[in-house]
C-alpha cells in the first residue's frame, strides 16, 4: 500500500473512531476525566477532526507533510537559553534549548540505569503524536532528512515508527493517568488497574519521553492541565526517564495559557521545552490551517518534526559519549 493510501486508511480511521466520541475537540476528545469536578469536565465546542492528507467536503484537513519542504529545517537558535526568561515570555525561547544541567544529569545517569533502553522513547499525546504523521517518516523515507542527522533517526528507529500507549486517538494529558484507558481499552499489555503512562514506561523502558498535549484540552482549563501536566512529569521523572515538552502551535483556548501552563512546569523542572509555536511563525498563517487555526499546515507539519529531529540529536550525543 503507498504512503498516501496508508495515511489515508489511518486518518479515516481517525476521524471514525473520533466521530462516534459524545464529545469532540481538535483530534481527539476526552471520554474520562479522573478526579475533576464537573466545570472541568465541560466539553469545548464540537470542531471537527485533523484527516491528515485528505480533502472531504466540509472538512478541514491538513496536507501530509511533505518531504521536500519549503524552507531550510536547520534550525538557528537567535535567542538566550529558555532558562534565562520567565514563562511568561515563553514566546521568546528557543525553538530548540541546549540540555540544562539537570536534563543532562538525568540522561548521564540513564546510560548506566539497566532499567532503562538508551535506544527508546515513548511519545505522549494525541493522534498528533502517531507516527504517521510525527517522526515516522524520518525512517520510511517520506520525509527528507536533514545533513547530519542520519544517526539519530538509526539510533531511535524502533521508536519513530512504532506507536505509543500514550499516544492514540482520544488520550489527553488526564487519561493517560486513567486505568480505564489501559487494558480496559484493549492494550492487553497493561496489568488490570495500570494506567497507560504506567504500562507504557513499563514495558518499553523508554530513556525519554515526549509530551505534546495541549489542543484538545478544555476551554480556560489550564489549571487542570498544568496540574496533570506535573503528575505526567513526575512519574516520568521517578523511572529515570527524561520529560521533554512541547508548546502548541494552536492557540483555541484563546489567552495563550496553555501555551504558558506548559512552559511553566519546563521552567520549574528545568526540562527541555522544544517550542513548536516559535517554530512556525514565519510561516503563511503561522503554519496553521484556516479558518479554525487549530490543525498545522504541511510545512508546519514538517517544522515540528524537524524541531523534534534536532532535540532528539542533542539527546543522542549524550547518550553516546
Amino acid at each position: 500500500m503507498s504512503l498516501l493510501k496508508s495515511l489515508l486508511v489511518r486518518s479515516i480511521v481517525c476521524f471514525m473512531s473520533l466521530a462516534a466520541l459524545t464529545f469532540l475537540s481538535a483530534c481527539s476528545a476526552e471520554t474520562k476525566t479522573p478526579e475533576i469536578n464537573p466545570e472541568e469536565t465541560a466539553a469545548a465546542t464540537p470542531s471537527l477532526v485533523v484527516i491528515p492528507g485528505t480533502s472531504t467536503a466540509g472538512i478541514n484537513s491538513t496536507p501530509i507533510p511533505s518531504s521536500t519542504p519549503s524552507f531550510t529545517p536547520s534550525i538557528t537558535p537567535t535567542y538566550p537559553p529558555f532558562s534565562s526568561l520567565k514563562p511568561f515570555y515563553w514566546r521568546d525561547w528557543q525553538v530548540n534549548p541546549d540540555l540544562s544541567p539537570e536534563a543532562l544529569s538525568i540522561l548521564r545517569n540513564a546510560i548506566n540505569n539497566p532499567n532503562l533502553d538508551l535506544h527508546v522513547f515513548s511519545k505522549v499525546g494525541d493522534c498528533q503524536m502517531t507516527s504517521g504523521t510525527f517522526l515516522g517518516g524520518f525512517v520510511s523515507g517520506a520525509y527528507t532528512i536533514p545533513d547530519g542527522f542520519n544517526e539519530t533517526v538509526t539510533w531511535f528507529s524502533d521508536s519513530m515508527s512504532g506507536e505509543s500507549i500514550t499516544a492514540a486517538i482520544g488520550l489527553g494529558v488526564n487519561s493517560v493517568l486513567d486505568p480505564l484507558f489501559g487494558l480496559p481499552a484493549g492494550n492487553k499489555q497493561c496489568q488490570a488497574v495500570e494506567t497507560p503512562l504506567d504500562c507504557e514506561l513499563r514495558t518499553r523502558h523508554p530513556a525519554v519521553v515526549l509530551i505534546a498535549m495541549g489542543t484538545n484540552w478544555i476551554p480556560h482549563g489550564e489549571a487542570s492541565f498544568e496540574k496533570y501536566l506535573r503528575i505526567v512529569v513526575d512519574r516520568v521523572l521517578a523511572t529515570g526517564a527524561l520529560p521533554i515538552l512541547a508548546t502548541k502551535a494552536d492557540n483555541i483556548e484563546e489567552d495563550w495559557k496553555l501555551d504558558q501552563a506548559i512552559a511553566q512546569v519546563a521552567y520549574d523542572y528545568n526540562l527541555p521545552l522544544v517550542n513548536v509555536w516559535r517554530s512556525v511563525q514565519d510561516l503563511p498563517n503561522h503554519g496553521l490551517v484556516s479558518p479554525k487555526n487549530e490543525y498545522l499546515t504541511g510545512d508546519g507539519w514538517m517544522r515540528r518534526n524537524y524541531a523534534w529531529l534536532k532535540i532528539l540529536e542533542k539527546v543522542r550525543l549524550v547518550l553516546v559519549k
